[in-house]
């Protein structure tokens, strides 16, 4: 009977109640005996906790993993950093790979898009502002390089510069951490490699890229060392499918292992 089907979820959710009242009790009790420091979830922080729970309650996230061999992009990056430095500007990795997602997202639009749930539509974005994570004493920032598929690579490694800074001495605008349609994370500077980032809501994807370092890889039957960047690709499956994703990764993957294409976009 209904009537008997509600007694015994009534039973069960009253059990999980008890169970979870019980629960923290166990923990009050364990911070009486232990020292316990508590830090209130308050700024950046908790903007960050609500805007990562928001993206994976919201967006079903799937992550493609690859390899570039970076062999020419460590070689191309060590031959015109000196000329970089004449004019001022510290040229890194996440410069080109800034450069090489403009080019991605530009061929293929749906990776540059948003979804407007309230209306039901898809937003595909016209123009091309990338994002990359910065990690600061205050949390974690996204400043935003606007127009990047318009920029030199010297002109996106001199905004990457100077929005940093800005981003950990405070001094960052609001305006400037806008407007992103998609996003790169960089955990190769903490030594990382893959892992599986959470997008940028309401962008439908982000890249992730690792730490370059040498590996043995297979080239023509035969083994030899390359500089190798991990790269982790998550995106929105609602919008973009597993095909199109690996496709894209693709892509990537071969303008960061052929540095000198960049140059003439």
């Amino acid at each position: 009977m209904k009537s008997d089907i509600e007694a015994a979820l009534s039973v069960r959710q009253q059990k999980a109640t008890d169970e979870a009242a019980a629960s923290v009790e166990i923990v009050k009790k364990q911070e009486s005996r232990e020292k316990v420091r508590r830090v209130p979830l308050t700024g950046i922080r908790k903007a960050i906790a609500q805007a990562m729970v928001r993206s994976m309650r919201t967006i079903p996230q799937v992550t493609h993993f690859g390899e570039a061999d970076a062999t020419r992009l460590v070689q191309h990056r060590r031959r015109i950093q000196p000329l970089a430095e004449q004019q001022g500007v510290k040229l890194t990795y996440l410069a080109y790979v800034v450069k090489a997602l403009a080019a991605v997202l530009k061929k293929y639009p749906m990776l540059n898009a948003s979804l407007d749930e309230e209306r039901e539509e898809i937003v595909i974005h016209e123009f091309i502002h990338i994002g990359f994570a910065v990690d600061t004493d205050r949390g974690l920032l996204v400043p935003v390089i606007r127009d990047a598929d318009q920029k030199s690579l010297f002109q996106i490694a001199k905004e990457i510069e100077e929005l940093t800074a800005k981003a950990r001495a405070g001094t960052i605008q609001a305006v400037e951490m806008s407007g992103g349609t998609c996003t790169v994370s960089n955990i190769g500077s903490a030594n990382g490699s893959w892992f599986t980032p959470i997008i940028h809501y309401p962008q439908s994807c982000l890249l992730g890229i690792g730490k370059v370092e040498k590996k043995p890889v297979v080239v023509d039957d035969s083994i030899e060392i390359a500089s190798v960047m991990p790269l982790s690709l998550t995106y929105d499956h609602r919008l973009i499918d597993g095909v199109m994703a690996q496709h894209a990764l693709n892509e990537c993957q071969t303008y960061l292992s052929e540095p000198d294409w960049l140059l003439v976009m």
